[in-house]
């Protein structure tokens, strides 16, 4: 009974301490950045009506974010909140995976051990791939932490030497749940592939498949999955059929005709290096662990003997679970490679936010007594300098350089400048507010998310004046004046940029056709050697052709 009080206590603990964490980065980052991530921006834009899909992705993240925007407008803060809570879920998701493998060691790793390896690989997850961003990578946190934990879940069943009658309706239970919640992954991104991957391998290496309960179980979880993405493949399969939708744009942004050498090239010097890059922080998490596994009370000499006898939280967890945590913490990262070397596919290096999950577990490699009050005050105060030191960067700091990117963007001010044009043209406005708006999303974004009437609720976006790439505007919304806006002087298609796009063919002839037009100038850093951000605006009578 004791030890049961011990065990809800680190519980309780862990749920503080994750959103303890996460409150240091939301707030580090509503304090100093002026606009959000480009992907935070992308997702406030397209929330705007519910979609079996959208033509860049799939809509889950659209769908869980929309809703909010009708409660809250949309506003800069509400991508933090979703992201950031994204991933405490699934922390606290691995931390209840961590819990059940510890438990195959019949306590002999301690009951808070699992707090420790999601602690050490949090440094990745906030710092490092800024899982707090709210896009489709980070939204299929939680759901593959899922995925994980209700495979390894009907696995310890099947492990028993005989399936007991009363752990069946529990262990088809797990297979039915993996399968809901690959669904939803897979309705969060795409690349969730390479985690089912990932899973589909370790079922076959550990020849789960021998077992008729484990073959009907993985039957049930196709099933579920399969029921739950029902509509959108439904979708997915008029869109391609059209050379539109999702797919096509992969095939499109995936195309390369660099040849195989470059590739490869750019697969290990681009994807693989950038990920040795971003598990650098949790070594200093691992140098935590090394110095405070030691107990300061006793000699040198009992220390380096019990180094050599205590064995580390590793070598307890049996061969099984070792394989299983390996498959965890790097199996997707050699997944991704795998299709890259044999498939000459470009791989991204942003999309690997979700393969670091269960890194973490590095931490058991070389804990054996750890100080665990000393740890969690060194871990918090580590996430504390990195979130200031990483908002200081992005923010102030790019301000007082000179340098302009999104985190020092002008957003606020591009707002008001551009709702105060929109107020001086009463005769065309006909004293309205706005309600249409075409442009790229960037810039066009920045002006819903400053609206101070409607809080960007009523302002619909026309992205790339594209009804494809709108599909919540009807002919009765074209009837409204249209604001037209376009960077003056945007980075080159396909290049890295931090300000608008290039204006598409469309918006260029609507800009034409407008009798009112202009430019905003606005300074975009507090540096007088910098250049100034220049919009280009103009307001349409009416956006419907005659």
């Amino acid at each position: 009974m004791l030890e049961k009080v011990k065990n809800q206590k680190v519980t309780m603990q862990a749920w503080q301490i994750f959103l303890l964490i996460s409150c240091i980065w939301f707030f580090t980052t509503l304090l100093i950045r002026k606009a959000p991530e480009w992907d935070n921006m992308e997702e406030l834009v397209w929330a705007s009506s519910y979609e079996w899909g959208y033509q860049k992705h799939p809509p889950l993240p659209s769908w869980l974010i929309y809703p909010l925007t009708m409660l809250f407008g949309k506003v800069i803060w509400l991508p933090f909140v979703l992201g950031f809570t994204s991933v405490v879920l699934s922390q606290w998701i691995v931390y209840n995976l961590f819990i059940k493998i510890c438990k195959q060691t019949k306590e002999l790793v301690p009951p808070w051990a699992p707090l420790v390896f999601v602690l050490t690989g949090s440094f990745i997850l906030y710092y490092t791939v800024r899982g707090g961003d709210y896009n489709h990578n980070s939204m299929q946190l939680w759901s593959i932490a899922a995925m994980f934990y209700f495979y390894y879940s009907s696995w310890v069943i099947d492990r028993k030497t005989e399936f007991e009658t009363h752990h069946e309706k529990t262990y088809y239970f797990y297979w039915i749940l993996l399968g809901l919640f690959t669904g939803l992954a897979l309705l969060s991104k795409y690349s969730a592939i390479v985690q089912i991957t990932v899973l589909f391998v370790h079922f076959l290496f550990e020849k789960r498949f021998l077992k008729k309960n484990a073959l009907i179980g993985i039957l049930m979880a196709i099933a579920s999955c399969l029921l739950i993405m029902c509509p959108h493949l439904y979708w997915l399969y008029e869109q391609t059929s059209l050379n539109q939708g999702p797919l096509f744009y992969a095939r499109e942004s995936l195309a390369d005709s660099s040849t195989y050498a470059a590739k490869l090239f750019e697969l290990f010097n681009g994807f693989l290096l950038t990920q040795a890059l971003r598990v650098a922080p949790v070594i200093l998490a691992i140098y935590l662990l090394f110095r405070l596994s030691n107990n300061q009370d006793k000699t040198q000499q009992t220390l380096q003997l019990e180094r050599v006898l205590k064995p580390t939280w590793w070598e307890l967890f049996s061969q099984k679970d070792r394989i299983f945590l390996v498959f965890f913490a790097i199996g997707p990262t050699v997944v991704a490679l795998l299709i890259g070397i044999l498939f000459g596919q470009k791989i991204e290096a942003k999309w690997a936010v979700t393969f670091y999950l269960g890194f973490g577990i590095i931490g058991a490699l070389v804990a054996r007594e750890i100080d665990l009050k000393s740890f969690i005050k060194k871990v918090l105060w580590l996430h504390l300098i990195f979130a200031m030191g990483y908002g200081l960067i992005v923010g102030p700091g790019a301000d007082y350089l000179g340098k302009q990117g999104r985190g020092n963007f002008p957003s606020k001010k591009l707002g008001e400048e551009i709702h105060l044009r929109w107020q001086e043209n009463s005769a065309i406005t006909q004293g309205k507010p706005i309600t249409l708006i075409a442009g790229d999303t960037w810039i066009i974004g920045n002006v819903i998310i400053n609206d101070t009437v409607s809080r960007g609720r009523n302002i619909k976006a026309w992205i790339d004046a594209n009804d494809l790439e709108s599909p919540w505007l009807t002919k009765a919304d074209k009837n409204a004046p249209l604001l037209i806006l376009m960077d003056s002087a945007p980075t080159h298609s396909g290049k890295w940029w931090r300000g608008g796009h290039p204006p598409s063919a469309k918006v260029k002839e609507l800009f034409a056709k407008a009798p009112v037009k202009g430019v905003v100038s606005i300074p975009w850093t507090s540096n007088n050697n910098a250049l100034p951000l220049k919009v280009q605006w103009a307001i349409l009578p009416s956006a419907e052709e005659p």
